[in-house]
């Protein structure tokens, strides 16, 4: 989940490259790895769980975390396809993903979309933006780091824009019209209902959102959001525990204690404390 203050995603692509489909082709990311497959020339069939789909030229294959899939060449000769690995790194060069799926809601939603496997539509947008990308982190001419950042966000934009334009993802963009409220009103009594109201669903289908994209329920992620919040504050004021507390959505110290403990493995004031210490040093 994008957290707003606390944690940063640090994506950057780890390899480009065009490779013959001689044979079937097996491609799996990572845990920590998304891929964007291009096919460069010919045709060719992709198959992920059993489910084939044709590969066109205008078409754009995104697998997200352990996603694998086969690549066959189905025309008289054999198919090339390239292939974007983004990963996440620890140091620079790198995009912080977390800020964009926090201040650009078509790639929060994109996002979203737990272990997905898509076949987009490219009009004639996508395809130069990637081929950039593989160009930039290929010949590392001057700049070139600053620039695939930038290629890379227009890139991972029209992804996203070619999911929610043709693949119509209603249940995403729910999602991500319910962690928007939740981001704006964290420190309110929120309630499921409160939030399924605003959306516009069913509090089952929400849990039902939550649950199926995300892998966690709804209470979660609002106390989620609530520590991350809290944790800002540990770090940049001398507001008392329970201050904090009731400043994000707690209705007592102990909660708040409970509760930042299961997402940080420490307690609050432990976190301040560790905090403190790592700015001294």
């Amino acid at each position: 989940m994008p957290y707003p203050y606390a944690v940063k995603l640090l994506l950057w692509p780890s390899s480009g490259q065009t490779v013959d489909v001689l044979s079937p082709l097996e491609i799996a990311a990572g845990p920590e790895e998304n891929i964007v497959l291009l096919l460069a020339s010919g045709r060719a069939e992709i198959t992920c769980d059993q489910a084939v789909s044709p590969l066109n030229m205008e078409g754009i294959a995104v697998l997200g975390r352990n996603i694998a899939v086969t690549v066959e060449s189905k025309g008289a000769q054999p198919c090339q396809i390239m292939i974007l690995r983004l990963g996440t790194v620890e140091r620079p060069p790198y995009i912080d993903l977390n800020h964009l799926c926090l201040t650009i809601p078509i790639i929060d939603a994109f996002f979203s979309y737990k272990q997905r496997f898509s076949i987009l539509q490219d009009r004639g947008s996508i395809r130069p933006t990637f081929n950039a990308v593989i160009e930039e982190i290929s010949r590392h001419e001057p700049e070139w780091e600053k620039m695939t950042a930038l290629r890379l966000q227009e890139l991972l934009i029209q992804l996203a824009r070619s999911f929610h334009t043709h693949g119509h993802p209603a249940g995403t963009q729910l999602l991500s019209a319910a962690r928007d409220y939740i981001r704006a009103h964290y420190n309110e009594e929120l309630t499921v209902g409160r939030i399924a109201a605003h959306v516009g669903i069913s509090r089952s289908y929400l849990a039902q959102l939550f649950s199926g994209y995300l892998d966690y329920s709804t209470v979660d992620y609002i106390q989620a959001v609530r520590c991350d919040h809290a944790a800002y504050l540990l770090r940049a004021t001398r507001f008392t525990i329970l201050d904090i507390a009731l400043n994000v959505g707690f209705n007592s110290r102990q909660h708040f204690t409970r509760t930042f403990l299961k997402i940080y493995s420490v307690t609050p004031m432990q976190y301040r404390k560790q905090q403190r210490s790592n700015t001294r040093t």
